[in-house]
């Protein structure tokens, strides 16, 4: 005979009808734009004058190099310079004087007074001069592009930010030699954020372009939207997770409500899931 289902047996068929919870992938708060900061000569740093969180805008001064050496070199470059100048301006000069001696010698010889020898060898004088002239000038415009690039390594010992945002990830000492393309930091835009998130392989199914998903960022009670933007490529093992991006939406957002590098829980909205199921 049938009789009333076993309390016990019905609260635990309820709870196996509960949906499961909604797993979470743990993000990183990052923006879409950045830039690295990085020495463009070789010289010792003398002063760095930014710090880790520092908001900067673009041309701001984030390091200054040691101009010792790089003076030196324009200096002589300069003076290589002069040298190749003169010497392509003695060169040229040999070159048009020793043509009106061809000339000459060609209309004395057209009147019978120089015999035939007497051109051929101011030709060849002239001929010998003037490849000289030429190498003379091309060494003048060598030098002239070493001092204009003397010029630059002397400018660029005032590093520049290329960008405006927040400065981290600083990797430069005072003190230390930079070398070229050296990374001193690292700026980012705070202008247009996005959540940079791991998820496991068993879960990669749960997620698509434009899905929206939530993050309870540390330290914020309220939770922060953002659509899923891009999702890496199949990874193999041993990584057993992709990659996934998602636009924050940074027109709900307090001013400095978000920061860069800001550990968040990323969960795929309950709304999103219910359609997915």
């Amino acid at each position: 005979m049938p009789t009333e289902p076993n309390p016990t047996e019905a609260s635990a068929g309820r709870l196996a009808k509960a949906p499961p919870p909604a797993p979470e992938f743990v993000g990183v708060v990052t923006s879409r734009k950045s830039s690295v900061i990085s020495s463009q000569v070789q010289a010792p740093l003398v002063k760095l004058s930014i710090h880790t969180g520092q908001l900067i805008k673009a041309g701001d001064q984030v390091a200054q190099l040691d101009e010792t050496e790089l003076r030196t070199r324009l200096e002589q470059a300069r003076a290589n310079e002069q040298s190749a100048q003169m010497e392509a301006g003695s060169a040229g000069a040999q070159v048009g004087a020793l043509r009106q001696k061809m000339d000459a010698s060609a209309h004395l010889h057209a009147l019978r007074v120089e015999p035939m020898m007497a051109v051929k060898t101011a030709t060849a004088e002239f001929h010998a001069a003037a490849a000289g002239a030429a190498a003379a000038a091309a060494k003048a415009a060598a030098a002239r592009t070493a001092r204009e690039q003397a010029e630059n390594d002397l400018a660029k010992a005032q590093i520049s930010s290329p960008l405006g945002g927040i400065v981290t990830n600083i990797k430069a000492h005072e003190g230390e030699v930079a070398q070229i393309g050296t990374p001193l930091a690292r700026v980012f835009d705070p202008s247009d954020l996005i959540i940079r998130f791991a998820v496991p392989r068993e879960h990669r199914a749960e997620l698509r372009l434009g899905q929206r998903v939530e993050l309870a960022v540390e330290g914020d009670s309220r939770l922060v939207w953002a659509t899923v933007t891009n999702i890496s490529g199949a990874q193999e093992p041993p990584i057993n997770f992709t990659v996934v991006e998602a636009d924050i939406d940074d027109t709900k957002l307090a001013p400095g409500e978000l920061r860069v590098a800001a550990v968040a829980r990323v969960r795929i909205a309950e709304a999103e899931r219910g359609a997915k199921r």
